[in-house]
């Protein structure tokens, strides 16, 4: 059985109405013609644009994946640049974005073998267009609950000084063991420490105290694997924005999107996690013929609104593409 939403008065986040989707693929043979998702909004403090910094796949298959740039003045309208802001490997994917020590800074996860065993590395540009320029890898998967990838949600909280956090999360599981054993995937939510220091090269450690298992629900339920989370504070509070997923009960999975909030930016004890969207109501952003899918939700404040951008796709056809809700208290 799912879980029941959590009826946390002090939550109460609700998603109000959906704009639908606002990033489709481009036409053949463009390094986004299979997919436009799995991204990041960022609105520029200088001169206030919008810029979404997404995932394009050559195709449905993913054989190439690269991060492009789309531009906006509104946040629904995207112009999408021809080219990739950057191609590390076979894959890149999953960026976020932020300003720090007066540079932009990009984090995204990329694979340069075959196997698509994917790490997590930064680049860095004097603009929010670019050019973009990879520095180097901050982490791979080395710990028992990361299996043999991991990747990043789309948001970035700032921790203090020149320290921001990075929540990532695990692609597989135990590597080969889970397949010998015949366990299911298990996605848990780590979080990465990343460093800007005064004079010198960037920095990243992992937090002693991932994973976040305590995030995760029960087997069988909603929110049994968590992944790809967005980040947001509000009033004095910390909202972590997890995809969900239950791999153990079928073949798809059903995925979800849910919200949990705490007074720490570590969510030590965060109060329990609601919903906001489940694959059965997602028909109204995504008229689809099969089930629907999520990943990577990306909240953007907006007065007194949250714009939550996100993955979607229909598993009849298998593109991902980048839908928008509004969501409010």
């Amino acid at each position: 059985m799912v879980d029941p939403i959590s009826d946390d008065s002090s939550m109460c986040m609700k998603l109000t109405k959906h704009v639908g989707v606002v990033l489709e693929p481009s036409e053949r043979n463009q390094f986004d013609s299979g997919a436009t998702t799995f991204g990041c909004m960022f609105q520029d403090s200088i001169n206030s644009d919008f810029y979404f910094y997404y995932t394009g796949s050559s195709d449905a298959t993913w054989r190439k994946a690269s991060i492009g740039i789309a531009k906006s003045k509104d946040g629904v309208n995207f112009i999408k640049e021809s080219k990739p802001a950057i191609s590390v490997g076979k894959q890149s994917l999953t960026p976020t974005v932020f300003k720090a020590v007066g540079r932009y800074w990009m984090v995204f996860a990329f694979s340069t073998d075959i196997l698509r065993r994917r790490k997590i590395g930064i680049a860095v540009a004097d603009a929010p267009m670019g050019p973009w320029e990879f520095v180097k890898e901050l982490a791979h998967a080395n710990q028992s609950w990361e299996g043999d990838s991991i990747d990043i949600g789309p948001s970035v909280a700032r921790s203090g000084g020149n320290e921001y956090l990075i929540y990532y999360s695990n692609v597989t599981s135990r590597g080969i063991a889970r397949f010998l054993l015949g366990q299911h995937l298990h996605r848990q939510i780590g979080i990465l420490k990343v460093t800007f220091p005064k004079s010198g090269e960037v920095t990243a450690e992992k937090w002693g105290k991932n994973p976040l298992a305590h995030l995760n629900g029960q087997s069988g339920t909603w929110n049994e694997s968590l992944f790809c989370p967005g980040y947001l504070q509000l009033d004095g509070r910390h909202y972590l924005l997890p995809a969900a997923s239950t791999y153990s009960m079928v073949n798809p999975p059903k995925q979800y999107l849910g919200i949990i909030q705490d007074s720490s930016r570590f969510f030590e004890k965060p109060s329990p996690m609601q919903m906001l969207l489940s694959f059965e109501e997602a028909k109204a952003v995504l008229p689809a013929r099969g089930e629907i899918a999520f990943d990577t939700p990306s909240p953007l404040l907006r007065e007194n609104e949250i714009w939550l951008y996100y993955a979607i796709m229909d598993r009849a056809d298998g593109i991902w593409k980048t839908a928008l809700s509004i969501m409010k208290q």
